[in-house]
């Protein structure tokens, strides 16, 4: 006779609706405060200029990577 497979599954956590509205409000509150961080950021100028030089820096080195072969 064959051993019979459990079909019980196990139960997951579940996620409160107070915990999913909670999260979500963090979440919110964090773009928000992206998004002043990037205004402060586009109007420094300076801060602007170094973030453009080390952008093109980036895309100089990945390039190398994606056209390297192998």
């Amino acid at each position: 006779m064959a051993a019979k497979k459990s079909t019980t599954k196990k139960s997951s956590p579940t996620v409160s609706m107070s915990s999913k509205a909670e999260m979500r409000k963090w979440e919110v509150e964090s773009a928000i405060s992206t998004l002043r961080r990037a205004d402060e950021i586009r109007k420094d100028s300076k801060m602007m200029n170094d973030v453009k030089k080390l952008a093109q820096e980036q895309i100089k080195m990945l390039g190398g990577i994606a056209n390297s072969k192998k």
